[in-house]
């Protein structure tokens, strides 16, 4: 008898539990609407620290995407990748860092870190031609760009390929004349309410 003058107690705590889980996701889309939710720049354009590696277009580079392949042995370099000559407006030394001959394909990748509350993790870029963008292995998105059409590369990653430590894998492919690749990663970290 003892045990049932607790129930109703128990049984308000574990819906007031459920309510707030089931609100957490509401919360976080009512707080980036109303601008209560920080953007943040995981990785920016131009950053550093990028292995790289131009291969021609036909070779395979088997795993280049996972997060356990062994790039210790390719240079490191500085976005934007590409040609100072070219019709682009970024095909200049003001935005050309590391080059990256015509009629070949570039692998890029980069390590980057989020907190766990990091939400609508999103990449963005600019590629001439065309680009295979991964996350931690995931191919989140295929882009025939043309002529670097900027914010040709814009993809939010699901949740579900998210960690702590993650890595950002691409394949670029240029068709001719001039390349270019440059991306940012952004999240939104809400804030808390006042």
């Amino acid at each position: 008898m003892n045990r049932l003058r607790h129930l109703p107690a128990g049984l308000a705590a574990g819906a007031l539990v459920a309510a707030m889980a089931l609100a957490v996701p509401a919360a976080t889309a009512a707080q980036a609407a109303s601008g209560r939710a920080n953007v943040v720049t995981a990785l920016d354009y131009n950053s550093t620290g990028w292995a790289y590696r131009q291969v021609p277009s036909t070779t395979q580079v088997p795993g280049f995407a996972q997060r356990g392949f062994d790039d210790s042995a390719w240079p490191r370099g500085q976005a934007g990748f590409g040609t100072t000559n070219g019709t682009c407006s970024w095909n200049n030394q003001a935005n050309v860092k590391t080059p990256w001959a015509v009629d070949t394909d570039i692998l890029v990748r980069h390590w980057l870190h989020l907190p766990r509350d990091a939400q609508a993790v999103r990449i963005q870029g600019t590629v001439d031609n065309d680009a295979q963008v991964y996350f931690n292995g995931q191919l989140v998105q295929s882009v025939k760009s043309g002529a670097c059409a900027a914010g040709a590369i814009d993809v939010v990653v699901p949740a579900t390929y998210l960690d702590c430590c993650n890595l950002l894998a691409v394949r670029g492919h240029d068709a001719g004349v001039a390349a270019y690749l440059n991306l940012r990663v952004t999240y939104v970290k809400p804030t808390q309410a006042l």
